[in-house]
């Protein structure tokens, strides 16, 4: 995948660089946006009846800077290099049988956030040649480096047994940490090395490498230029166990982007 990276990188760089000494028109400018992200899952095992897991979506910025280098009158290609924020919100609830006389229930929410330096290589057409509306499409390639995110447990009983062993507490927050890796640590577990000894960790695995495809809309006013696409993650980001095996279970990114470009130069 590093490799695949690499050689995505080379290659938008040297088509870039091939156009543009063809053609004269060579923009580059900044990028701004907004990510509405989730994940995918498939292949995790069945917990079993009593309980339900959902998945939300969640709120990241991308900022970067995008060149622009013109093919023709309609056609041009836009490899972009951002700083791209994705993850979800994963919550789970289950029915807890500490006493069968009692009703006792535990959610559980996991909030990750993986920061990716991201190069999407998209080709865009404009319709109406250097301004109205655009489709676009093209692949990307991304590297993690950065994780951070929250997780929760809330437990609601009217058992006065566990009210009382709890001493009131419904409501255990804990501090998300994200790691890179091919398989999971065995570490990765709630442990009490928070810097507030009042507050849990949890660590989450995941692989560095991403890759998909991303493919929207856009419209284009002078050097102004306004996208709204989607993208989908073909990498399953899920580590193996902490022996080296495949878990079968596996987890995508799919994320619908907004994003906003000046460009400066041009003819």
């Amino acid at each position: 995948m590093k490799n695949l990276f690499s050689a995505m990188l080379l290659t938008g760089l040297a088509g870039a660089a091939t156009t543009a000494r063809a053609q004269s028109t060579v923009e580059f400018g900044p990028r701004l946006g907004l990510n509405v992200s989730t994940v995918k899952e498939s292949g995790t095992p069945d917990p079993g009846s009593g309980f339900s897991q959902e998945t939300k979506s969640i709120v990241g910025v991308q900022v970067g800077a995008t060149l622009n280098v013109g093919i023709n009158d309609n056609f041009s290609f836009q490899p972009s290099l951002i700083y791209s924020r994705k993850g979800a919100e994963f919550i789970g609830k289950s029915d807890f049988p500490f006493n069968p006389a009692y009703k006792t229930s535990i959610e559980a929410t996991a909030t990750p956030k993986i920061g990716y330096l991201e190069l999407p290589l998209n080709f865009v057409y404009t319709f109406g040649g250097h301004d109205g509306f655009q489709v676009f499409a093209g692949p990307y390639v991304a590297m993690g480096v950065s994780g951070e995110g929250s997780a929760k447990a809330t437990i609601n009983t009217n058992d006065p047994d566990l009210q009382m062993a709890l001493g009131g507490m419904t409501s255990f927050p804990a501090t998300l940490k994200v790691e890179f890796g091919d398989k999971q640590n065995d570490n990765a577990n709630n442990n009490n090395t928070s810097t507030n000894p009042g507050t849990l960790t949890a660590t989450i695995t995941v692989k560095r490498f991403d890759a998909g495809l991303n493919a929207g809309i856009g419209y284009r006013v002078g050097p102004f230029q306004a996208q709204l696409g989607y993208g989908l993650g073909l990498v399953n980001f899920t580590p193996k166990d902490t022996n080296g095996n495949d878990t079968g279970a596996k987890s995508y990114n799919r994320v619908f982007q907004l994003s906003a470009n000046y460009f400066f130069g041009g003819k």
